[in-house]
């Protein structure tokens, strides 16, 4: 929520704080249905004001308050013969409005007048300062001021329709796509999301390494917190507690299975060591560290290889398995054989081929 143009009672952070939720930023790629319905309805009125001369334009529209402010900040105006322009209300003033310039002027026109008062129609014969009512306070006296100086610069072009523009895109026009993700600007960045759910991977998988970077996986830690039945030690290596970021990258058996893992495909030196923790702090740091296809085959090949030790483990942990390994190696050779077979083309860059 970075686009605070101005201070008003709504604006984009405060309007998130009123309901509209960020489920969308926590990184699991599904769409919050409010937000994506906010930013679907907000297409109406820009196409009335954008393309007036539409039969249905001239039929009412019920717009909120919310999506009256969100217009405001994401609507700018170039002006022509200022017949299709609102003086108090759209920013046809070098992108700001009358509110911008004078809040307490603004504060002495009526709503309805405001929600009706084209630019044409205000300039002719200076209306504009008829619809001043009330008593003038010496700040609105000195707003006054200014805006007669400004308003008395602006030439108006018959014949010349006005020009809206949507600052969201680059295009200029109205897309939902970028009326949805202003929806979420500023909000909580998921710092693994192009890693995660860019890279090739059965869903499954990715939505595990989700729950990876999150810290939701029910390793020990969780289970004891929820007062659960849980192994004492780590039954990988049976040294230090467990928890999903030992599992993966602090187990020494799961450092071993590592090295042999990217021994395999000539990357052994980007294999963690002690010091490698969290685990997305040296997938991040291996990824950089390629590029291209060696990339896309790397990401690909660390979801599975933390899918291996996360399913060895549960091995282990359900059906009494013994750590191994040679086993999780094995799992990830047939793995990554059936991988390749459905479309990893990133892996079949890499030529797997794990050693038993």
């Amino acid at each position: 929520m970075e686009r605070e143009e101005r201070s008003e009672w709504w604006s984009l952070p405060s309007c998130m704080a009123q309901g509209m939720s960020v489920a969308g930023t926590w990184g699991l790629g599904i769409s919050d249905l409010k937000s994506l319905g906010f930013a679907l309805r907000v297409r109406w009125p820009w196409l009335k004001k954008s393309e007036p001369n539409k039969p249905w334009a001239s039929l009412p529209l019920q717009i909120s308050k919310e999506m009256e402010c969100f217009l405001s900040m994401a609507v700018i105006t170039e002006v022509g013969d200022g017949a299709n322009t609102l003086f108090w209300k759209d920013k046809w003033l070098a992108g700001k409005n009358i509110q911008d310039i004078a809040p307490h002027v603004y504060a002495l026109v009526s709503r309805r007048t405001a929600a009706r008062r084209s630019v044409l129609e205000a300039l002719i014969n200076e209306k504009w300062i008829e619809d001043i009512q009330g008593s003038i306070s010496p700040e609105a006296l000195m707003e006054y001021l200014v805006l007669w100086d400004v308003i008395s610069e602006v030439d108006l072009h018959v014949g010349v329709q006005d020009k809206h523009i949507w600052r969201l895109s680059t295009s200029g026009q109205y897309t939902a796509r970028s009326a949805y993700d202003a929806l979420f600007q500023g909000g909580i960045y998921f710092r693994p999301y192009e890693r995660i759910w860019k890279s090739w991977a059965p869903p499954k998988c990715r939505f595990f390494m989700w729950l990876v970077a999150h810290n939701r996986c029910w390793t020990a830690d969780r289970l004891a917190r929820r007062g659960l039945q849980h192994p004492d030690k780590c039954l990988l290596c049976d040294q230090e507690d467990e928890n999903i970021q030992h599992l993966l990258i602090g187990c020494v058996v799961a450092r071993q299975f590592w090295y042999s893992l990217l021994h395999s495909v000539g990357l052994s030196q980007l294999s963690p060591v002690v010091n490698d923790s969290p685990f997305d702090a040296w997938w991040e740091r291996v990824a950089a560290a390629v590029t291209g296809d060696v990339q896309r085959g790397l990401n690909s090949l660390i979801i599975l290889g933390a899918w291996c030790i996360w399913k060895h483990r549960n091995n282990c942990v359900f059906n009494g398995a013994s750590p191994s390994v040679a086993s999780m190696l094995s799992m990830a050779r047939d793995e990554a054989h059936l991988w390749t077979l459905a479309g990893g083309k990133g892996l079949a860059s890499l030529s797997v081929r794990v050693v038993g």
